[in-house]
């Protein structure tokens, strides 16, 4: 199986940046997302076009996305309460997930390896806001759509 929808919450950042690459690489996206889709630089409507529903509390949210990917990758460079609860979720409910440093030049590598691995359809991408790590979305668009596009093991 090969990864046909990238999923995630839509916050700025991490998640942004995985709607971004599937959107790219012409896979579907999709997720849960907050109410009246709110990030961190205010409502965001244009989030419904990438098929995000909005509703359910953070916690809520958070393990949705977990339950509805296949597989999980959180993007980031330091532990955060977003990133710790995704990854409680994902091993309570023995969904396999990988934590990478976007900026590491390992992380193609350690993405394309996991994609291989686990084979996931639906992979949910998480991590760091764009304001605690900035330059992440752009950052994780670049390492999704070089391990995942031509050449790389889900398309």
């Amino acid at each position: 199986m090969a990864v046909h929808t990238i999923i995630s919450g839509g916050q700025t950042g991490a998640d942004r940046g995985g709607l971004e690459a599937a959107r790219a690489l012409g896979l579907q996206t999709g997720g849960w997302a907050p109410a009246d889709f709110m990030t961190e630089g205010g409502p965001d409507p244009t989030l419904a076009a990438f098929g995000l529903q909005a509703s359910g509390s953070y916690e809520w949210r958070t393990e949705r996305n977990v339950l509805d990917g296949d597989a999980t990758i959180i993007f980031g460079t330091q532990p955060s309460p977003g990133s710790d609860l995704t990854a409680e979720c994902a091993e309570r409910h023995g969904k396999p997930c990988l934590h990478v440093d976007p900026w590491a030049p390992e992380a193609v590598t350690r993405v394309r390896d996991f994609i291989a691995w686990v084979r996931p359809g639906i992979l949910n991408v998480a991590g760091h806001r764009e304001s605690v790590a900035p330059g992440i979305q752009a950052r994780v668009r670049a390492v999704l759509l070089e391990a995942l596009g031509e050449g790389g093991v889900a398309v």
